[in-house]
């Protein structure tokens, strides 16, 4: 793998996207390349349109469909099971880290758990590094109201230029 990873992962609704999506927008702005990799383990998001020619195809069985768009590309590929690894194969060569929103069992990945004070519960992942809160205390602990905290980090330890 040439590019650092790792994963922010939490309850649903605990502000995983949100605190995830202000990272991806100061890093950028740095001058970043990130690849995020958003975990669906119940397969509940929406990915198509029903109704659109890429959605017929795929529902006529199509292996892989890519809608290639003037700034996108889109791409739906069928699995019967897959990894991490996996899905690395398609992420361009010159991201300088991915970011994974979930797959918070999966081994051998850095984990931050989100976790709020609202949300009144302990800890869902045990071998996590470090957690990003607003109250929880942790040995390694990030203010979930202070991204740029987290991004200083993760620039020193993972994306080292």
């Amino acid at each position: 793998m040439k590019f650092p990873v790792i994963a922010i992962v939490g309850a649903h609704n605990s502000g995983k996207t949100t605190f995830l999506e202000k990272v991806v927008n100061i890093l950028t702005e740095e001058g970043y390349n990130i690849a995020v990799i958003k975990h669906d383990p119940k397969g509940k998001a929406k990915t198509d349109t029903e109704g659109k020619d890429s959605y017929k195809i795929y529902q006529a069985g199509a292996k892989q469909v890519i809608i290639a768009s003037p700034e996108r590309l889109s791409i739906f590929v069928r699995v019967k099971d897959y990894n991490l690894e996996d899905i690395y194969n398609y992420i361009d060569k010159d991201v300088d880290m991915v970011l994974i929103e979930g797959f918070k069992a999966y081994p051998n990945i850095d984990k931050y758990e989100v976790i709020r004070k609202e949300e009144n519960r302990d800890l869902l992942v045990k071998d996590i590094t470090g957690v990003i809160t607003d109250y929880y205390d942790y040995p390694l602990k990030f203010d979930i109201n202070n991204p740029k905290e987290f991004i200083d980090y993760i620039k020193d330890k993972y994306l080292k230029r």
